[in-house]
């Protein structure tokens, strides 16, 4: 009996042997650059790309390969990676991906959450063959040394700044551009009555009557009383305030930058002043006024909610181009004036989208109200 035990369990053991070597070749089979590539996509798209960059081919002869960059190396994370691929081998093969065109439609999506995945793990692929330690810092370009020691210093981690080293860099504004389109086409349709509160979708130019001349420009995202309504043009009650030394500008809240509206001399003349309050903080007068202004109609919404969504997917989309999102409250409202001024030259954001992005992070920030 003894024995009989024994050549089971010797047999058992012979069979865990197979199967974990079984496994285990599986598992590096799908841990190569070839198996990544025999999806014609792949091998189509991001492959060709990756050709033409220093991870390809360099001057040291070094490449890293698809699992350098993407498969963890030690092997419970590795376990990990691959059930979560299986989920994109799912996806393949139900067809979501499975052409040039869809995968290009979802670039995006996929390479931020590799992006998010990589931030997570403190980008510990990279760390397996880069490490600031062993920089030579004197032998880069000033401009990439002072960069590299303060992102060493600032605790940043690699991918932060180094997207798209070896992929093309995927269009960053089409979501939030696309959702964008969506709410000018249902402003398109809506036709307020005589005391809505409304909020515009894009900034629009302001004049006292609708034949007249433009002599301002109402900012995006703020809400306005509608007075009136006549042919393509509504008239609105704005409500803001003016600061001492800037009477073209009105702001939305007493002591912060808040951008609410641009005016000329003649519209500045127009404004019903209320009353005028010292700022605590700096000595400034400020004084709130009213302005009834003509403006076109057909780029309002009755609720900024979806608004405030898109500005949301704006920041959510630009703002993790260098680094992880700060939340609004991070900032004071005006400090955000100069962040946002300084960071919008590194992205894609026109100008109408970096003053709607602004104006949605004010409204949020750790002064704010919304």
């Amino acid at each position: 009996m003894v024995k009989k035990w024994g050549v089971i369990g010797l047999a058992g053991m012979v069979a865990g042997v197979i199967a974990w070597g079984g496994f285990n070749t599986a598992l590096e089979a799908t841990n190569s650059m070839t198996f990544c590539i025999s999806c014609h996509v792949m091998r189509d798209t991001v492959y060709v790309e990756y050709q033409q960059s220093p991870h390809f081919q360099n001057p040291s002869g070094v490449r890293a390969t698809c699992p350098d960059c993407h498969v963890p190396r030690d092997w419970s994370h590795k376990l990990i990676r691959k059930i979560q691929a299986s989920g994109e081998l799912f996806h393949w093969a139900a067809g979501s991906i499975n052409t040039a065109e869809k995968f290009e439609a979802k670039r995006h999506t996929l390479a931020a959450r590799e992006w998010e995945r990589m931030r997570a793990n403190d980008s510990r692929e990279c760390r397996n063959c880069h490490s600031f330690e062993a920089m030579a810092f004197h032998k880069q370009s000033m401009k990439a040394s002072r960069a590299m020691r303060d992102a060493a210093k600032d605790g940043k981690t690699c991918i932060d700044c180094h997207k798209a080293v070896a992929h093309k860099m995927p269009d960053v504004t089409a979501n939030h551009r696309r959702l964008l389109a969506g709410l000018k086409a249902e402003a398109a349709t809506i036709r307020p009555t005589i005391g809505d509160p409304v909020v515009a979708v894009e900034s629009l130019p302001l004049r006292p009557h609708p034949e007249a001349e433009a002599e301002g420009e109402l900012a995006a995202g703020h809400p306005v009383r509608v007075l009136a309504v006549a042919g393509d043009f509504v008239q609105v009650e704005i409500s803001g305030w003016q600061r001492d030394g800037t009477p073209s500008t009105l702001y939305a809240r007493q002591g912060k930058r808040i951008t609410l509206a641009s005016l000329n001399e003649a519209a500045s003349a127009r404004l019903h002043t209320l009353g005028s309050v010292e700022d605590a903080d700096t000595g400034q007068i400020w004084t709130e006024v009213r302005l009834p202004a003509w403006v076109p109609l057909g780029a309002f919404l009755r609720d900024a909610t979806p608004l405030w969504a898109y500005a949301e997917r704006m920041a959510k989309d630009n703002c993790t181009l260098c680094h992880a999102q700060k939340p609004a409250a991070a900032y004071a409202a005006n400090d955000w004036v100069g962040h946002v001024t300084s960071m919008k030259r590194l992205t894609p954001l026109t100008d109408a989208e970096g003053a709607l992005l602004l104006t949605y992070l004010q409204g949020r920030a750790k002064d704010g109200v919304r």
